[in-house]
């Protein structure tokens, strides 16, 4: 009994000890800014006392990344490689301990199972500007996949659940453009696209999907990965390792929202003035895209637009000249948010959508956050303006 009583104790004082060599930042609010790498989220972290430890995840944990993490009164940071994890105390109002974590790890990522080794080509089809696969849910019949790189999560159409086998064991709440809503979870399933196996994946059930497409998926099903999207060959390439990338692409930064979702910079010029935002990499957009209030509002910009029609909460204005990838835009037309609305449903400058991503072939680095993209034949062709 007196050796468990000193180990007890022995354990006791190092768990103290190493609560007191953690790293201690002041705080009197529970709202957070960070600074992973380039991406600045000034309203994404709330601190939660009772949640021990609270854990971030870095957006992209294989590229050693600067993070900063930003209280009202303090901030603490690192340089973080992948597989680290920095653990320190944010003292909340002089008096509650809440116990954080910053991860250089992947959350929840999920691997295919392979047929083959080396790359992989996933053939696509397009209809109204987005891109579908062929693949199965639980060894179901072919399903219409839709890959939607402005996509959070894996939804699958009610009207498709009687296809496949599925259990729907929880409740939970999606975000799409019908809002948020309370919805059917399947928590494990198996996805096979072209010889490529995931499994364990969390199903949405939802409403908001066209009659002919079956499942929604995103760039989650892709990270840890490097992939081409070939526009003109109605191909998906996945690559073991960056391939030897041609003179004509143009690289540039890119950050994942949310840790998935890609965004890129674009240049909206007008009145011969450039003015550059990031904006979300929407391939399940069949617009040429929507600009943000918080956009326009910034850059004054909302009125000098040429406006065409307005409905509900947007309307609908000419492209000025829209510069991508030092390839310019200057057909067609674009959604505005209305400015009337106290904030922008929007994050960043807003989305590109697919009628425009579509002329160019694109090279996605999840790994180190960059997308390369060159022009292709949609583009030189002009058969894609409107």
């Amino acid at each position: 009994m007196r050796n468990i009583l000193v180990l007890l104790l022995v354990i006791i004082f190092q768990n103290l000890s190493a609560q007191q060599e953690l790293p201690i930042i002041r705080a009197n609010s529970k709202n957070v800014k960070i600074l992973d790498g380039i991406n600045y989220k000034s309203n994404f972290w709330v601190i939660f006392p009772e949640t021990k430890p609270d854990i971030y995840y870095l957006d992209l944990p294989r590229k050693s990344t600067y993070v900063k993490f930003i209280t009202d009164i303090d901030s603490i940071s690192f340089t973080m490689n992948y597989g680290e994890a920095k653990d320190f105390i944010v003292l909340l109002n002089g008096k509650d301990s809440c116990y954080t974590r910053i991860s250089a790890n992947y959350p929840n990522l999920k691997i295919p199972k392979k047929v083959k080794q080396g790359n992989d080509t996933i053939p696509f089809t397009m209809k109204d500007n987005r891109i579908y696969f062929k693949g199965k849910i639980n060894d179901s019949e072919l399903l219409n996949i839709q890959f939607d790189l402005g996509a959070d999560a894996v939804n699958l159409n009610k009207k498709s659940s009687k296809k496949i086998k599925i259990n729907f064991d929880k409740k939970g709440n999606l975000i799409n453009s019908d809002g948020i809503n309370e919805t059917n979870i399947s928590s494990k399933n198996e996805i096979e696209i072209q010889g490529l196996t995931w499994s364990g994946i969390e199903i949405y059930e939802t409403k908001n999907m066209e009659n002919y497409e079956d499942v929604i998926i995103g760039n989650s099903f892709f990270l840890d990965q490097i992939y081409k999207i070939d526009y003109e060959n109605n191909v998906l390439i996945l690559y073991d390792k960056l391939p030897e990338i041609e003179t004509d692409y143009v690289k540039q930064n890119m950050i994942l929202d949310n840790g998935v979702r890609p965004v890129f910079e674009a240049t909206f010029k007008v009145d011969n003035k450039n003015y550059t935002e990031w904006f979300l990499f929407d391939t399940g957009n069949t617009g040429n895209g929507i600009v943000g209030n918080s956009f326009l509002v910034k850059h004054n910009l909302y009125d000098k637009f040429s406006n065409i029609i307005g409905f509900g909460n947007k309307k609908v204005a000419f492209i000025p000249e829209l510069i991508i990838a030092n390839q310019t835009i200057s057909k067609g037309v674009i959604t505005l948010e209305k400015q009337n609305k106290n904030e922008s449903d929007y994050k960043f400058g807003g989305l590109i959508g697919n009628k425009i991503l579509k002329r160019f072939n694109v090279i996605i680095d999840n790994r180190e956050g960059l997308i390369y993209m060159k022009p292709n034949f949609f583009f030189l062709n002009k058969t894609a303006s409107g």
